[in-house]
């Protein structure tokens, strides 16, 4: 009878443990699925911000080299055109993407305007990509914390099942010298 007992309280615990193990596997899925979409995310939204710096350094990079007279192109206006394909190269993207992070780039990015104009598109981009890299850094800790959770789980259920068995085997053997014993 206290074979039985404990096998009962086993069993619920088992029980316990496997509705448990299911709620966390299934939400550790659910996690892992999420960083996956986020990283991929998170990637092409690296490359566009990646893209729009080589933009800009293209319209820029030779600016120092321009002489100012009044036949060429002044510098403002190669920055402007520079700027304005950076900011639509990274709104495109933002729609392609359907990317609240990307949008709200483009619009601080329309917002910068003046002489120090490219140094503060950088600085913005820069400010994304941090942003974006700790993103990503907090996504891997949670992910490693679910997959340590679910091994553990799956840890204690292996257990509990090995116990269950033991606690069987008890019973059937206290069963079999109880007949053995009501025969004699």
């Amino acid at each position: 009878s206290k074979a039985e007992g404990d096998l009962a309280v086993t069993s619920k615990g088992l029980e316990e443990d496997i509705k448990a193990l299911g709620e966390l596997h299934h939400e550790c899925m659910s996690k892992a699925e999420d960083f996956e979409a986020e990283t991929k995310s998170r990637g092409e939204e690296l490359a566009a911000i990646a893209k729009a710096k080589e933009v800009i350094k293209e319209n820029v990079g030779g600016a120092e080299k321009l002489s100012y007279g009044l036949e060429q192109v002044s510098l403002l206006q190669v920055g402007s055109a520079a700027a304005s394909r950076a900011v639509r190269l990274v709104r495109d993207l933002a729609k392609t993407q359907h990317s609240a992070a990307l949008a709200q780039l483009a619009v601080r990015l329309r917002a910068v305007s003046g002489a120090d104009q490219f140094a503060k598109i950088k600085a913005l981009i820069q400010d994304m990509i941090e942003r974006l890299e700790s993103e990503a850094e907090a996504d891997a800790k949670k992910k490693a914390y679910c997959d340590t959770e679910l091994s553990e789980s799956e840890a204690k259920k292996a257990d509990k099942t090995a116990e269950i068995e033991k606690l069987t085997t008890q019973m059937d053997k206290m069963s079999a010298r109880s007949a053995t014993l009501k025969e004699e």
